[in-house]
């Protein structure tokens, strides 16, 4: 048995990654993460799933992450205390939760010898304002947020330890991933946010004049495109997985008329400082080494996001 462990297997990507990874009988998961709702009296997560056993734990607790990983081979460590919105509000909270927990995390996994640690950064806020908004992986990374700043430095993190230490990584920079599951009442993911609205006949708030672009990938192709790869003895260290096209937020909401076929009013606010105007991940050295690639259409992800938000928040 392989064993994995899922840092932040709660989150929108974990529980799509664990339940992925759980579908290869001889993969061992340990699903680390506070489980709040849990530990509140709800039912236990995975429970269907028999080779997934949950950790309660917590990311900052050096003991936890030490028992988490005890005999660990791979490691995906998906948490992340911030959003784009909070590191905004407080930088010090990812220097001092996220970018300090990262380094004892790397620590642990020494202790442990794990063969591999998984970092899925964030591909829309690490590049910042490129020439072309078109970014490859050997692009001058310049973020603007403390969010991007915070992702950044945790790869480099992962550079040096495996300079120094031998310990071995690939880091996945994701576009925007959406789909069922997703936090609609957060403040980060657009679709689910705004279909969350619509639902509830709600106006959408929309930075500038909503020609601001980015590139969304539908969970289930980027959970595939990194449970197939993660494994493997790879050319590089750092992979962009996206779509590789570009919508901006005008162009989301036509779809979402579309798609709902509702009536949806607007409303225009100014754009954060940190906030860059495109970001549009070019995927090629992800596809041509591994020859795999996304599915999904933008307008079948929406529409799966959209079946489901119905099927589970129509009271």
């Amino acid at each position: 048995m392989t064993k994995i462990v899922v840092l932040g297997s709660n989150g929108f990507i974990g529980k799509h990654l664990t339940r992925t990874l759980a579908e290869d009988p001889n993969n061992n998961i340990v699903a680390f993460d506070g489980f709040k709702e849990y530990r509140q009296g709800q039912a236990e997560p995975f429970s269907d799933l028999q080779n997934v056993d949950i950790y309660l734990g917590d990311f900052l607790n050096t003991d936890d992450l030490d028992g988490a990983l005890h005999s660990a081979d791979y490691v995906f460590h998906l948490i992340s205390t911030t959003t784009p919105a909070s590191s905004d509000k407080d930088p010090l909270i990812d220097i001092d939760t996220n970018i300090k927990g990262s380094v004892e995390l790397f620590n642990i996994c020494l202790k442990n010898k794990v063969k591999k640690i998984i970092f899925p950064s964030s591909g829309g806020t690490v590049y910042g304002d490129s020439p072309t908004g078109f970014n490859k992986e050997d692009d001058l990374a310049i973020p603007y947020s403390p969010y991007g700043i915070g992702k950044l430095a945790i790869e480099y993190y992962l550079g040096y330890f495996k300079r120094t230490h031998g310990l071995d990584y690939i880091v996945y920079r994701l576009s925007n991933p959406y789909g069922p599951g997703q936090n609609i009442y957060g403040k980060q993911g657009v679709i689910p946010i705004f279909l969350n609205k619509i639902l509830n006949n709600e106006e959408l708030t929309i930075y500038g004049n909503g020609e601001m672009v980015r590139d969304y990938i539908y969970i289930d192709d980027a959970v595939n495109m990194i449970s197939r790869t993660f494994r493997a003895d790879t050319q590089h260290n750092t992979y962009n997985i996206g779509s590789g096209k570009g919508e901006s937020v005008n162009q989301i909401v036509e779809i979402l008329k579309q798609t709902t076929g509702q009536v949806i009013n607007t409303t225009h606010v100014k754009t954060p400082l940190s906030y860059v105007e495109k970001s549009v991940l070019n995927t090629e050295r992800f596809i041509n080494e591994f020859g795999i690639g996304p599915e999904t259409t933008l307008e079948a992800g929406i529409k799966e996001t959209w079946n489901y938000i119905k099927s589970n928040y129509t009271s």
